[in-house]
């Protein structure tokens, strides 16, 4: 797309390729559907260099899509986690808008039906980040695939409210990273983080992003869809945000944040856990047994057959001592008496506090969910340079998913933080 955008001739093998991810609906295909619908919003018009058998198949793999789990095809997209949500509700949406009148093969909906259905998920979604921050919080790999959902809102839905929103949203979003970095490196604590993103500030997801709108850090070239989004797209970055990134000279600086919902408080959000809509935003927490979701959540894997998805398949053995807890209304209380393990993925209400110095940054997640497993979340880091940072594990096993030794938490320790000194008990 950088290519195209700078006058270059295509390389088409490299969108062969991705049609061919797409087609074979490989997880994450969503990340790599939106570099194809914005390929065919802006670069296949009438004067396009682009071949017609490119704009054909592209036209064909879009038609041919799964966009949501309740749609036919046994896969094992991963489409329920907070940046998957709106990656996939954005994508029917401009897919429907794209081609309204044309009939989408997988679910045999037209594209004002995709419309229809898409439009209060993404306005939902919009809400709630809005008014309660993240659950995947100060991510610096999911805010790149956040961004790159909403920068396609903005630049190419023609509905006012939505685009709108979505812009306010990026505002948010960014403003979130200039408050919590130091000197382009997205050192704080973060709702999901990998080995990789942790030990090496050029491996984050965010780097050429923070570099390109900051002038913070440099250009990695590594792993990153928002960054190229941010240089093709008509989003106004309001000044302030990179004055606040780049004002790295102030004495100190203190920033207090909550972020998330509690899953007690989920009615007042709106997210009472009855309905397939409501479970599937409840899951962008991941609160697949939480005592207050867990017959919920098997009912979408009946609904949605998600029995047979990778992702959940060490469920499947389960199938029936978990049908029988269900009918026997045990499988509450037997969450509840296992939550701190089998809860570690979920990600409630945290707080978050930064503390950053011409010298250094210190950010923590304060007393998070301590004593609970832990899966992916990052509870503190101090970052002294892009390749010079501290930070504890609880490794939950040696290699293989998280937690392992370097990402996650066996066990989520309590931590406690004044200015430049933090405490961690595991």
């Amino acid at each position: 797309l950088g290519r195209l955008a700078a006058g270059a001739a295509p390389h088409e093998g490299i969108f062969d390729a991705a049609l061919a991810f797409i087609d074979a609906r490989q997880d994450c295909a969503d990340f790599v559907l939106h570099s194809i619908l914005r390929l065919l919003y802006q670069y296949a018009g009438p004067e396009s260099r682009l071949s017609p058998g490119l704009v054909a198949r592209a036209r064909g793999s879009v038609l041919g899509f799964k966009y949501h789990p309740s749609e036919p095809g046994v896969d094992s997209l991963c489409t329920w986690t907070e940046n998957h949500y709106i990656l996939f509700a954005s994508a029917a949406y401009l897919a429907g808008q794209l081609f309204p009148n044309e009939v989408f093969a997988n679910s045999g909906e037209t594209g004002h039906q995709k419309m229809a259905q898409n439009r209060p998920r993404i306005l939902r979604w919009l809400d709630l980040r809005f008014h309660t921050g993240f659950s995947e919080w100060l991510s610096h790999v999911y805010y790149d695939e956040d961004l790159t959902a909403l920068l396609a809102l903005v630049d190419f839905c023609q509905d006012d409210e939505i685009r709108r929103r979505a812009a306010m949203v990026i505002d948010l979003l960014l403003l979130d990273m200039a408050l919590n970095s130091y000197r382009g490196v997205f050192g704080s604590t973060h709702g999901r983080a990998y080995a990789n993103t942790k030990r090496w500030a050029s491996n984050e997801g965010t780097t050429d992003t923070s570099k390109l709108l900051f002038g913070t850090g440099l250009f990695s070239g590594f792993d990153n869809m928002s960054a190229i989004a941010f240089a093709l797209s008509r989003y106004q970055l309001p000044p302030v945000l990179p004055a606040i990134a780049q004002h790295q000279d102030l004495p100190e600086l203190l920033n207090r944040q909550r972020m998330g919902i509690r899953l007690e408080d989920a009615e007042r959000w709106g997210l009472k856990p009855d309905g397939i809509e409501n479970g599937l935003l409840l899951l962008t927490l991941e609160a697949y047994l939480h005592p207050r979701t867990a017959d919920l959540t098997l009912r979408l894997f009946d609904e949605f057959n998600w029995w047979e998805n990778s992702f959940f398949r060490p469920f499947r053995k389960y199938r029936r001592l978990l049908g029988f807890l269900r009918a026997a209304r045990l499988l509450g209380p037997l969450c509840r008496w296992l939550e701190w393990d089998v809860c570690r993925n979920t990600r409630e209400q945290v707080d978050i506090l930064t503390y950053r110095t011409p010298d250094y940054m210190l950010s923590s997640a304060p007393d998070y969910r301590a004593g609970y497993g832990g899966d992916q979340q990052h509870i503190w880091q101090a970052t002294l340079a892009p390749d010079a940072v501290c930070f504890t594990t609880h490794p939950g096993r040696l290699g293989g998913p998280t937690p392992d030794e370097w990402a996650g938490s066996g066990i989520l320790p309590r931590v406690a933080q004044v200015k430049n000194v933090l405490i961690a008990i595991y």
